[in-house]
């Protein structure tokens, strides 16, 4: 029998040490990311990582490459939201 080649997933790091409050002007990502990204109304990191993957492929000049460089970048969205904690402490 043939071995079947499976690959595993590549893990990300989720990038802790970027707040999600740093505003996208502050990363390093190519410039046509993030006018892309601002076009789009997202301005923080924490807005990023939380908006789906559909929502940053539907943004005009963001594919699969760029959606791949700003989850290994800024991290991936948490599974409650990384903002959870400021709406339970009245926080926003």
């Amino acid at each position: 029998m043939a071995a079947i080649n499976r690959k595993k997933p590549a893990m990300i790091d989720p990038s802790p040490e970027l707040p999600d409050d740093m505003s996208i002007a502050n990363v390093e990502l190519p410039p046509k990311v993030q006018q892309a990204l601002t076009s789009a109304g997202l301005r923080t990191v924490g807005d990023v990582r939380e908006a789906p993957d559909t929502k940053l492929l539907r943004i005009q000049d963001l594919g699969e490459s760029s959606l791949a460089l700003l989850r290994k970048t800024l991290g991936l969205p948490s599974s409650l939201g990384v903002r959870c904690d400021a709406a339970k402490t009245g926080k926003e």
